[in-house]
């Protein structure tokens, strides 16, 4: 319960921050710094987090795991590389943490559209350089969380990247919880992409900031499970 749990947020994950994919010859990648101070549950200190993206795929990895996900397929793997094992989750049937603790789908429609409604983008007139890039500041309000994203618009390949991003948004229709969330309209309000986010949640505070991001060529076994790992069942 839960993996399918995480498995869920990272897809939601994916579809707010990165909110940003489509058909393009080209992929991205991507280095940031997350740093998380007093939020609950969330280990303090720093992580590096790489992020790849190419046609219908996306990958992230950070100290302990690696997400993969397929948007054709809506298939998303959970790889834990110490012990070589892996869960595997079919995107279309989560329908989130609502179903998870037995609610009717009535239930799960209204918590969607609480956190549909709860979402707020704010732009200001506020402008940073954040890793070199001219950044624009946006106030973000989502559920109990609150923050701001600057986001820019002046990196390489800041089209093919957008459409990327929001395709892979789009594939989210197929869920039952996104579709109602309509995350990408959301976030369609943000014209860039966020360079740094800083997030603050019960009580403490996450800061992402995008310290390298690369238009290039990706090996597509980057998105595929190793040889050599096995299938656990998601508990």
């Amino acid at each position: 319960m839960g993996s399918l749990k995480k498995a869920w947020m990272v897809g939601l994950a994916v579809a707010v921050v990165l909110c940003l994919s489509g058909f393009v010859h080209a992929g991205f990648y991507f280095e940031s710094e997350q740093v998380t101070v007093g939020v609950p549950g969330q280990p303090p200190g720093n992580k590096l987090i790489k992020t790849y993206l190419m046609d219908n795929f996306s990958r992230t990895d950070r100290s302990d795991t690696v997400s993969i996900m397929d948007y054709q397929t809506m298939i998303s793997y959970e790889l834990n590389p110490l012990s070589k094992t892996y869960t595997k989750h079919d995107m279309t049937k989560l329908r989130g943490m609502g179903e998870m603790e037995g609610a009717s789908a009535e239930q799960i429609q209204r918590i969607a559209k609480q956190m549909a409604d709860s979402m707020k983008i704010v732009p200001t007139d506020e402008t940073m350089t954040v890793a070199g890039y001219d950044c624009r500041k946006y106030d973000v309000q989502f559920m109990m969380a609150t923050g701001v994203y600057w986001v820019t618009k002046d990196i390489k390949g800041y089209k093919e990247l957008r459409t990327l991003t929001l395709n892979m948004a789009k594939a989210f229709e197929q869920n039952p919880m996104m579709k109602q969330m309509n995350v990408m309209a959301m976030m369609d309000q943000m014209e860039g992409f966020p360079i740094k986010t800083i997030m603050n949640v019960m009580g403490g505070q996450i800061t992402t900031t995008v310290q390298t991001i690369q238009e290039k060529s990706l090996d597509k076994s980057l998105f595929e499970v190793p040889k050599g790992y096995t299938l656990v069942e998601n508990r």
